[in-house]
């Protein structure tokens, strides 16, 4: 585990180090992209390049044991099914989230605009399943055993989100030799401020830990994809949801709280508790 923590760390570094050089290099293909946004696509590049080049350091030796088994397309669908039941309930209790509308609403845009945000929704799902649950939660599950690595990784997950947000204090300008580490530094700002102790914050956590459970249950990150990506695409191909209100609303804790417990029993009840004694090993 902290062999892993360790990895992250070298690639926030290396990640800033390297950012305004590759992107002068790679401008000419890189397009319209800024500055801010590429630094965060070379970031998740150089963290899964790093964790495949030190696999077997963290325990990975195939690709099973990140999740990627068979079967793919049941756990898929479930998990699709999961993230129509998340939305749709929250409809139910708190449609506030619906914004003023007159009449029924339509999805918007036409099938092209749909194909992107499809893709945006399995590129996201896919790569920070992969991060966070078949990597970070496996690794913890292997050190610190099921319910604390459920947790902990689950906290990582709500925090990452607030690295996410855009540096207020950074204008998007040609980047110096200096702009990766003072993109890193506005990034942590948000966390350095507390902002994760909110209501967004629990959202973000319930949710890594309905991703948890999803996937701890067979151990197959399929499930969670299917989750995660599904509620991406629902949320923002309709015109008539507001993303920021579906974070911000206390009510959306209560359902993920829910979710996730119905899920946790019917893992344990239909397949039992986790056989076989805990490996615990420290990296």
């Amino acid at each position: 585990m902290v062999f892993l923590l360790f990895l992250i760390f070298f690639s926030f570094i290396f990640a800033s180090a390297i950012s305004p050089f590759a992107y002068l290099l790679f401008f000419s293909i890189s397009g319209p992209l800024s500055f801010i946004r590429f630094y965060h696509r070379l970031l998740e590049i150089i963290l899964l390049a790093v964790v495949f080049l030190f696999r077997k350091h963290l325990g990975i030796y195939h690709w099973a044991d990140i999740g990627f088994k068979r079967p793919v397309f049941r756990p898929l669908l479930y998990g699709l099914g999961w993230a129509i039941g998340i939305v749709g309930f929250s409809f139910v209790i708190e449609p506030e989230i619906l914004g003023k509308i007159i009449r029924f609403p339509h999805a918007t845009g036409s099938i092209e605009d749909s194909l992107k945000i499809f893709s945006k929704a399995a590129a996201v799902a896919i790569i920070e399943e992969v991060m966070m649950r078949g990597i970070l939660l496996g690794v913890f599950m292997r050190s610190i055993g099921e319910l604390p690595a459920l947790v902990a990784s689950a906290g990582v997950f709500s925090l990452s989100h607030f690295l996410n947000n855009k540096p207020q204090n950074y204008p998007d300008f040609h980047p110096t030799l200096g702009s990766g580490f003072q993109v890193l530094l506005e990034m942590f700002q948000p966390v350095l401020r507390l902002e994760w102790i909110s209501i967004q914050g629990l959202i973000l956590f319930l949710l890594g830990i309905l991703l948890g459970v999803a996937y701890i249950n067979g151990k197959n990150i399929w499930q969670p994809i299917g989750i995660h990506g599904g509620i991406v695409f629902l949320v923002h191909s309709q015109s008539w949801i507001e993303p920021e209100r579906l974070l911000s609303d206390s009510k959306e804790s209560v359902i993920l709280a829910v979710f996730s417990a119905i899920l946790w029993i019917f893992y344990r009840k239909y397949y039992g508790k986790s056989k076989g004694k805990l490996n615990v090993f420290f990296l």
